[in-house]
């Protein structure tokens, strides 16, 4: 059971052996490669041996010769880059694998296409199903208003619909959908929620945040069976993209259970450590639950609560008003309303050894937070608790030293800066955007980024994020320089964020993000070169092989 961080195995020596290292045949041996190791001082090697699990020894292809057996299955890299196995510090995975056969509606360039794509869904849905998914963004569209149920209802009268923005801070539902959840007229907003309604009071369809639950919560739940087979699904993908390993947040104890049902049968191809809601931190506090409590395959000890909402949906928590909304600045999310019990509820997480893990994109949102951790700190005193603000999109200049000073780790992704920033500027003006999105300015102040996708908000592909990191070119193409450039990091960068950085934010380093012995064998070799291409070039790069404790779980090789 891994329960607590174990020091990082030092670099290996000359002939790639780590001290205890085994010394008879590998199981796997990989040779003639570009190892880009993820350690301090010596970055590159040329081959990696593999017993059961571990990495044995990394070295020169000609020093690991002699780690081949009669049994061994050698893999020849020729030439090509490989890197420790992509960690993904914020996803969330039954929603990503959902997302996979459900409605797609990230590419409806119009409200009239989404109509359409709905309808075509309800055609084929069986009575009493309902259509899901979503992906919708209103900023494609010439008029950038949400779809309504009314749209809603032309495509499907007699199918329940309820279709989420790509955020996921935003939803749609047709009328049969809201009568169901019970959403009429006099329905009164939830704490941190809006349930948005036109002139005459009618409900318009669209709900903010919290109000999403009020939906959610009369959508029929899916069988064991349908979610072992979501998860599945998402699992091929993962591995597909070289992500092995996952911060998965927000799971009901449902997808924990399924989670665990793949686990014990040996079927788990993904490392899948969990922060369930805050709202139930007792009970992984009466399981005995520590930081990184569990098996490699999969780990809890950590809760995931939300300060605000999103950008896009005008509802993540600033100081200032929106730009295009001046008479609102966001909203202060329901886990944190009210705000002092939400203190107290964090505290006595933290106290039980559970690590915290906040969502906050506005400036005021972020602020607040390290607000509370300051609290949670000087109530419970000094520990490795590592704490982790989410998203962490926009940072008031005064908190980057606070940042810092905490410790607090910055679990960012970058793909959403190379897709919010087509519209963020209209949102916030020029002065708040210089700041948006603040990878460098982190960095500099000494804040650790563990980076990941928040799939299935954006792609899961790492190789996507890494090049949002490095280019900060926006999907819309206007800035091909990069939007707010100053806040560019390099691809290394990136990669380290992507790989030692998730491992340390989740307490275990030295164990995984690194090519080392003593690590795991998680690793994912590359198309290209991604340290020798330009940046630019990154995205076009594809993961060939991705190999998990050891086992080939994804090879395009042929």
């Amino acid at each position: 059971m891994d329960s607590a961080p174990q020091p990082g195995p030092a670099a290996p020596g000359a002939a790639g052996r780590g001290a205890g290292a085994r010394t008879g045949p590998a199981d796997l041996l990989v040779l003639n490669g570009r190892v880009w190791t993820g350690l301090a001082g010596r970055s590159e090697a040329g081959a990696v041996a593999v017993a059961g699990d571990r990495i044995a020894a990394v070295g020169p292809t000609s020093a690991l010769a002699g780690w081949r057996g009669r049994a061994t299955t050698v893999i020849d890299a020729r030439g090509a880059r490989i890197v420790p196995g992509f960690n993904d510090s914020h996803v969330h995975l039954m929603a990503g694998g959902r997302q996979l056969d459900s409605v797609d509606l990230r590419e409806a360039a119009s409200p009239a296409e989404l109509a359409r794509l709905v309808g075509e869904r309800a055609a084929v849905t069986p009575a009493g199903s309902w259509v899901l998914g979503g992906g919708w963004d209103e900023q494609r569209w010439d008029r950038a208003l949400p779809p309504d149920r009314d749209l809603l209802d032309r495509a499907a009268p007699a199918t329940p619909v309820f279709v989420a923005r790509y955020d996921l801070h935003m939803a749609a539902a047709n009328s049969l959908a809201l009568e169901l959840a019970g959403i009429a007229a006099g329905t009164p907003d939830p704490p941190g929620g809006v349930i948005v309604r036109d002139r005459g009071g009618r409900a318009t369809g669209v709900l903010k945040d919290a109000a999403m639950a009020l939906v959610v919560r009369a959508v029929p739940p899916p069988t064991r069976a349908q979610r072992t087979a979501t998860l599945r699904r998402a699992l091929d993908h993962a591995a597909s993209l070289g992500v092995t390993s996952v911060r998965d947040m927000g799971p009901e104890p449902d997808d924990l259970a399924a989670l665990a049902e793949l686990a014990d049968a040996g079927r788990l191809t993904l490392r899948v450590s969990a922060a369930p809601p805050a709202a139930r931190w007792e009970e992984q506090a009466n399981w005995g639950a520590r930081s990184a409590f569990g098996t490699p395959w999969l780990s809890l000890g950590a809760v995931k609560a939300f300060a605000d909402g999103s950008l896009g949906s005008s509802t993540a928590l600033f100081f200032e008003p929106y730009a295009d909304a001046p008479d609102t600045i966001g909203l202060l999310a329901d886990d944190l309303t009210p705000l002092e019990d939400a203190r107290r509820r964090l505290i006595a997480a933290d106290a039980a050894g559970l690590q915290l893990c906040v969502h906050a994109i506005g400036d005021r949102a972020v602020s607040i937070v390290l607000d509370v951790f300051t609290d949670v700190v000087a109530a419970n005193g000094p520990r490795d608790r590592r704490l982790r603000i989410e998203h962490a999109q926009h940072v008031a200049e005064a908190d980057f030293d606070r940042f810092a000073s905490l410790g607090v780790i910055a679990a960012v992704q970058p793909y959403h800066a190379i897709d919010d920033g087509r519209w963020a500027e209209r949102r916030i003006g020029p002065r708040r955007i210089r700041s948006a999105y603040p990878f460098r300015t982190l960095l500099e102040k000494g804040v650790r980024l563990a980076l990941g996708s928040d799939w299935p908000v954006a792609p899961l592909n790492p190789l996507l994020g890494i090049y949002a990191a490095a280019t900060r070119a926006t999907l819309d193409g206007a800035h091909p320089e990069g939007w707010v450039p100053r806040q560019k990091i390099t691809v290394e960068d990136a990669l380290r964020g992507y790989t030692s950085g998730s491992a340390y934010a989740e307490f275990t380093d030295g164990r995984k993000g690194v090519v080392a012995p003593g690590a795991f064998a998680d690793l994912a070799i590359l198309s290209d070169d991604i340290l020798a291409i330009a940046p630019d070039r990154v995205r076009e790069a594809r993961v060939t092989t991705t190999i998990v404790g050891g086992r080939v779980v994804f090879d395009a090789r042929g």
